[in-house]
């Protein structure tokens, strides 16, 4: 019997060894298919986080950010970006987005139509000044603030309508803006001509006559030219700096803005003899993509004292996020000023 139990207990514990060795091993393309499963399940999780590439300067200054943990960064280039080199890699990485952590004017129109060809949203690096749209494209990744631009191409509907809306501002405020003009016509005519018509730059390029009140002195340009008018110019009279001030010198515009040269609201139209040497600003054409206006953001803003490089920002930023709620908060702003007396002259 013991003999018996010794081989039962050798039989017990030598069973599972033997049944070890015989057990199959999972074949090689068992082991291939769970492997590319395996992989696939990783790649998926990876998409989820929406592929981006960011546009951004290659120095100290840069605002660090926290993107890498909620996007896929493609790629990191410098800005100002080569355009040609920005569609080899929209094309080679095909991301989701466009972050640009530059100042606007960083994008010129050929990097916009790179990015609409390849279906590319660009969001731009939020400034104080953007806070002014209060524009639902707002959003914050990587622990900064960003706003979405729209397309910066034609928008036929949406031009059809902001025209409408221009009409009716215009004609429903004739009944108090008429005799204001008279008064203000009349206070001016005793120093001179109270009318001013000026050559400006529209929408395509296109030139026409503005019509303002007349805020310098006669024949005040004759001896230097045309030059940009500075916040304390000495060639305004008294009633012209008043006139300024309150942004009622550019009332008679209604009167462009009724002839479709012009809008309530956009970028401010410049003389052609100083475009250019604006234009050597990346993007700055992209101003005449739509009819300029009485008012804007750059107004706001920054007044007679902004720069042109501050001007373009503005503007570019109302080119891309322009719709009939911006226009009706900027000219609400722009009756608040003008009562305030826009103290940013």
């Amino acid at each position: 019997m013991p003999g018996n139990d010794s081989a039962t207990r050798h039989d017990l514990t030598t069973t599972p060894r033997s049944e070890s060795r015989q057990r199959p091993e999972i074949p090689l393309q068992l082991q291939e298919l769970f492997a590319r499963h395996e992989q696939a399940t990783r790649s998926d999780q990876h998409r989820r986080r929406a592929r981006v590439v960011v546009l951004e300067a290659n120095d100290a200054a840069t605002t660090h950010d926290r993107l890498d943990e909620e996007f896929d960064v493609a790629v990191r280039l410098p800005v100002p970006a080569c355009a040609e080199e920005l569609a080899r890699v929209l094309a080679c990485v095909r991301p989701r987005l466009l972050l640009l952590k530059h100042s606007l004017e960083s994008i010129d129109d050929r990097i916009i139509t790179s990015c609409m060809r390849a279906g590319v949203e660009i969001m731009v690096l939020a400034r104080p000044v953007y806070g002014l749209l209060r524009a639902p494209a707002m959003a914050r990744f990587g622990g900064l603030p960003w706003i979405r631009l729209g397309s910066s191409a034609g928008r036929p509907r949406g031009e059809r309508l902001k025209r409408l809306f221009d009409l009716s501002v215009t004609v429903l405020s004739a009944a108090v803006v008429i005799p204001l003009i008279a008064v203000i016509a009349a206070v001016v005519a005793f120093t001179g001509p109270p009318f001013y018509l000026q050559q400006r730059v529209g929408a395509g390029g296109r030139l026409f006559r503005v019509v303002k009140f007349r805020t310098m002195r006669v024949g005040a340009e004759q001896a230097t030219g045309p030059v940009l008018a500075l916040p304390d110019d000495e060639r305004i009279t008294r009633l012209g700096r008043w006139l300024r001030r309150s942004r009622l010198d550019e009332l008679p515009q209604l009167w462009n803005v009724l002839r479709g040269e012009m809008s309530l609201v956009g970028p401010r139209p410049e003389r052609p003899e100083f475009i250019a040497g604006f234009t050597r600003l990346p993007g700055y054409d992209l101003r005449h993509l739509i009819r300029p206006g009485l008012t804007g953001i750059a107004q706001l803003t920054g007044g007679y004292a902004a720069t042109v490089e501050e001007k373009l920002r503005c503007d570019l930023l109302y080119l891309n996020c322009r719709s009939m709620r911006v226009d009706l908060t900027l000219l609400l702003l722009t009756l608040f000023e003008l009562f305030r007396g826009f103290p940013r002259g």
